[in-house]
């Protein structure tokens, strides 16, 4: 979609896509295609139920297979919470820093791609963190023991919980910083049974 003419037409656009993720992500974010390079983000029917979802309930598990574009939505809909929010902090923690680095990488991608009456203006941006001048902030990190301890967030995302190690310490330590309303997406890919992300799925089932 092409930028809006004038001044109403861009204030409309932007509370379109404050209350709208799913329409933020269709009509301004994009994001790498391996082949393709840079390209819109065309959400599947699929990825819209999940955002719905995001916005329904605080806490989601996800059990996803490869190239399904979860992780994708994921910064998408992070990308969308920070820039029309105010002094909200993320975090992710993944299986290790590279993983965690990806989704910050993806983040940077939808914001460095918008259009100049959307693009928010970045404080901190390296390949860990991205903090706006609204206050908002996301910071991915590796999995540790005390990951998420002491963090005030208003959303937790814990990237292939099934193989994240200490995972159900992490969950433990980190949820009393979500009573204020906060909210946790945890995705993952199958690992056997008995772990974190299998007791929550099945938990989440029942």
């Amino acid at each position: 979609m092409t930028s809006p003419k004038n001044s109403k037409e861009a204030l409309n656009e932007y509370i379109k896509c404050r209350h709208d993720p799913t329409y933020f992500m269709n009509t301004y974010a994009a994001i790498t295609h391996p082949t393709k390079g840079i390209i819109p983000f065309d959400l599947w029917d699929f990825q819209t139920r999940c955002v719905e979802e995001f916005i329904k309930y605080r806490f989601n598990v996800i059990l996803k297979s490869r190239q399904m574009g979860i992780s994708t939505l994921t910064a998408g809909y992070i990308a969308w919470m920070m820039r029309f929010y105010k002094e909200k902090n993320i975090l992710i923690v993944a299986t290790k820093a590279g993983v965690a680095k990806n989704i910050i990488a993806k983040i940077k991608i939808i914001y460095s791609n918008l259009p100049d009456f959307l693009k928010p203006e970045l404080v901190t941006d390296n390949q860990q963190e991205v903090k706006l001048t609204n206050g908002s902030v996301c910071k991915a990190i590796p999995t540790s023991e005390d990951a998420g301890r002491s963090e005030a967030l208003s959303l937790l995302v814990i990237d292939e919980a099934a193989f994240v190690k200490w995972a159900d310490k992490i969950w433990t330590a980190a949820y009393p910083t979500l009573a204020t309303g906060g909210s946790a997406i945890v995705l993952s890919t199958p690992n056997g049974v008995g772990n974190f992300f299998h007791k929550c799925y099945s938990e989440a089932e029942r």
